[in-house]
């Protein structure tokens, strides 16, 4: 398998640090676009297994690193927090743009990707995000989420007032211990674009074959966040799948020392979906 690293510059000028990976003897394939969630990274444990299964099933995978999550140089630190702290849902949604983009200009993976069959996958925030911008892309063949989220506002009324009187929230990162601060950035996005934000209104626009993954012990994103987005989907060829004991993660923690039964389970159901309905 190889495996070729690109930075690319969005419309702001930062960086968005991602990684391709497809079989040597692949040529013109699908190409799966991987999306990670809040706190999350490219390098975070299941997504450099998950982008390796896929590859080794003959698709080109590509996960990447918003430029805005705090990850920098550094594959596996937050060391960009000034960035993070003025990341928004919009912001995102610009960033797989441009990498959709770059796919279909041949900036990455001329030759080995074929830009008419591109899938997107997402987890957590990176599901709400994945399924926003396939509703806005008629050409995405495909979306697969895992524990997606299905509103933005994710914060509580009490915090919102908290954030609107001091300018900024801080949250603790559980894995690093890091206090991590979430600017007014986020918060005017919220409230100023909650219509074009607007996920399960989204997936009312999503026609292409759409599968929803959610675990049944997740306590980050509850289950029914999931339901309403598959209810709201348009697509007449979706599914929705809860895996039994699975939590947000899946079981799995970072780093990736073992594939437990619940994520092994998601990811055959994932592989499935893409081999079903997005070949060339």
């Amino acid at each position: 398998m190889l495996r070729k690293n690109y930075n690319i510059n969005n419309s702001t000028h930062e960086i968005i640090r991602l990684d391709m990976r497809y079989r040597e003897d692949v040529r013109n394939a699908p190409v799966v676009i991987i999306c990670h969630g809040f706190k999350g990274f490219k390098d975070w444990g299941f997504f450099p297994h998950l982008s390796e299964t896929l590859a080794e099933a003959g698709y080109v995978s590509i996960s990447f690193n918003f430029s805005r999550n705090g990850i920098g140089a550094d594959p596996q630190n937050f060391t960009e927090l000034d960035l993070f702290a003025r990341n928004t849902y919009s912001h995102e949604l610009e960033d797989l743009k441009c990498v959709i983009s770059s796919v279909r200009k041949g900036i990455i993976g001329k030759g080995v990707i074929d830009p008419d069959y591109i899938g997107l996958f997402g987890h957590s925030r990176g599901g709400g995000i994945a399924l926003l911008g396939a509703s806005a892309d008629s050409g995405i063949k495909v979306v697969v989420t895992w524990a997606a989220i299905s509103r933005i506002d994710r914060f509580g009324p009490d915090r919102m007032t908290r954030w609107k009187k001091e300018g900024f929230i801080e949250i603790e990162n559980k894995r690093t211990r890091q206090l991590m601060r979430i600017e007014r950035d986020l918060l005017e996005d919220i409230t100023t674009n909650a219509g074009r934000l607007n996920i399960t209104a989204a997936a009312n626009r999503i026609k292409m074959p759409t599968l929803i993954i959610h675990g049944e012990k997740d306590d980050t994103v509850p289950i029914n966040e999931a339901e309403a987005i598959y209810e709201s989907l348009a697509s007449e060829n979706k599914d929705y799948i809860v895996i039994e004991d699975g939590n947000h993660t899946l079981g799995i923690t970072h780093p990736m020392t073992t594939r437990t039964p619940a994520y092994e389970t998601a990811l055959d159901l994932t592989e499935n979906w893409f081999d079903i309905h997005l070949n060339n």
